[in-house]
């Protein structure tokens, strides 16, 4: 129960950070334009893209200087099923 607790907190950032790659993602937007015909949703540059989504990468570092192996199991495991959740998620919906 103590990895979760620790866990938690990565697991909410990445979700967090997912759903902003989600929003700003371009073939999302051309999609969700094609649609509605709106176009009004934000982009990010590419280098910003680009950061965050290696900054999904940050939480493994405590994790390992704690030796919290379960801890990392888990977060892998949780952005994998973040991850694939946003991809079924319609465009007109993010």
């Amino acid at each position: 129960m103590n990895h979760l607790i620790a866990t938690l907190p990565y697991i909410l950032f990445s979700l967090v950070i997912i759903g902003v790659l989600a929003y700003s993602d371009p073939r999302r937007r051309q999609l969700h334009q094609k649609v509605s015909g709106k176009t009004t949703r934000a982009g990010l540059p590419l280098a910003a893209r680009k950061a965050l989504a290696w900054s999904l990468a940050l939480p493994f570092i405590p994790m390992a200087l704690t030796g919290n192996v379960a801890g990392m199991l888990m977060y892998a495991g949780a952005l994998t099923v973040i991850g694939w959740l946003v991809t079924e998620i319609p465009a007109s919906v993010i």
